[in-house]
């Protein structure tokens, strides 16, 4: 027997809202979240317009049909991501059971802040590009490039973004 909840459940899934408005929503909070707590930006509607505008861009992203392939190599990449992180974790155990003094060594190597981003970029960079996630960046053979629509959604959403941060500049000037 089919419940109320089903339908309403089956319609809010046609319509888009657990695949797109709710990932959206909790992006927008997050970045949102993050903004406030970072305070980057001193008006809370900056923080507002500027979660909303990269939840758009984030979830717009994923909605276009390039969406499809990036999660098969961002699973990738995940997965990689923790052997390697895991394999890393294990190699520093075994580590500091034959070295005793291990701690002060890597306090003392990693004491450069230089050092410990390098080590974060080749691990990172290495990631990206064995896990195949640069495939997403780059243009297949074939006819490529963007479609009008694409680049007009673009456009307008650039234009949009230049007129949201004039209304916020003139509010600020006024004392809003």
């Amino acid at each position: 027997m089919v419940t109320p909840f089903y339908i309403v459940s089956q319609k809010l899934a046609e319509l888009g809202i657990f695949s797109f408005f709710l990932p959206w929503i909790i992006t927008a909070a997050v970045f949102w979240g993050l903004l406030k707590r970072s305070k980057i930006f001193e008006s809370e509607l900056v923080n507002a317009i500027l979660s909303i505008s990269i939840s758009f861009l984030i979830w717009g992203y994923l909605v276009l049909p390039i969406a499809t392939q990036i999660w098969s190599y961002l699973a990738t990449f995940i997965m990689q991501g923790l052997v390697v992180i895991i394999v890393f974790l294990v190699a520093l155990l075994g580590a500091s059971l034959f070295y005793p003094k291990f701690g002060e060594f890597l306090a003392e190597s990693f004491k450069n802040r230089t050092m410990i981003w390098v080590f974060l970029a080749i691990f990172f960079g290495g990631l990206f590009f064995t896990s195949g996630l640069y495939q997403v960046l780059t243009p297949r053979g074939g006819p490529s490039g963007t479609s009008y629509d694409v680049s007009s959604m673009i456009i307008m959403l650039v234009i949009l973004m230049i007129g949201i941060l004039i209304v916020v500049a003139i509010q600020k000037g006024l004392g809003g």
